[in-house]
């Protein structure tokens, strides 16, 4: 679908991405203009349309470049994946900061594209969604030390309880600082991770030796 796109200088591309980023994750989706992202990158709408169709396979198409693009970045950043789920959790959680801390506008981006999802895109980006959480289920669990778990209950569901409640801890953010604050939470990063630091050890107490 992307083909001519694709055939585009890798600088060239890049601009347009970046251009996309910015535009959609400052004004969402719905009132991100092509008009001022044809202009910025120098190039007519037919030929931006021609690329992508429409605005949403060019929302669709950035959104999973920058995925790939991160999600790459962040494992060969991360070096070693700690076999300590507590540690892993919040190595991953630092790094995440870091990188959006880094690319505020691709922070931005992503929480444009996960929260407050308008209908027409619901169906893709549900399917995006569960692709992204297989992945980071698989970075979370993949090579754990069990041995540091309690014995007298069972592991996998103590995994699962701590995964429901990380994702609880999420939402929670979400719905109380991301929704409403003009930067998307972004000014708040470093105040979430070192809350989270407080939820692990206390989980950690329940569920390790």
């Amino acid at each position: 679908m992307y083909e001519v796109f694709e055939r585009l200088p890798e600088e060239k591309k890049k601009k347009i991405i970046d251009i996309c980023i910015k535009e959609f994750g400052k004004n969402g989706y719905t009132s991100a203009s092509t008009n001022t992202i044809v202009k910025k990158a120098d190039i007519s709408k037919g030929t931006l349309f021609n690329y992508f169709g429409n605005k949403k396979n060019l929302f669709l198409y950035v959104l999973d470049y920058i995925t790939d693009y991160y999600i790459n970045y962040m494992i060969k950043e991360m070096k070693v994946n700690d076999p300590d789920f507590f540690k892993r959790v919040l190595d991953w959680s630092e790094l995440k900061l870091k990188v959006s801390c880094k690319n505020p506008d691709v922070y931005k981006f992503f929480v444009i594209a996960y929260t407050n999802i308008p209908d027409e895109l619901k169906a893709d980006i549900a399917k995006r969604y569960e692709k992204l959480y297989s992945k980071g289920l698989f970075l979370a669990l993949d090579g754990l030390d069990m041995s540091k778990f309690r014995d007298d209950v069972d592991k996998q569901k103590s995994l699962e309880l701590i995964l429901l409640t990380l994702n609880g801890i999420s939402e929670k953010y979400i719905n109380n600082e991301i929704n409403k604050s003009k930067d998307k939470g972004l000014s708040s990063l470093d105040k979430r991770v070192d809350e989270l630091k407080e939820y692990l050890k206390i989980l950690e107490k329940v569920f390790y030796k």
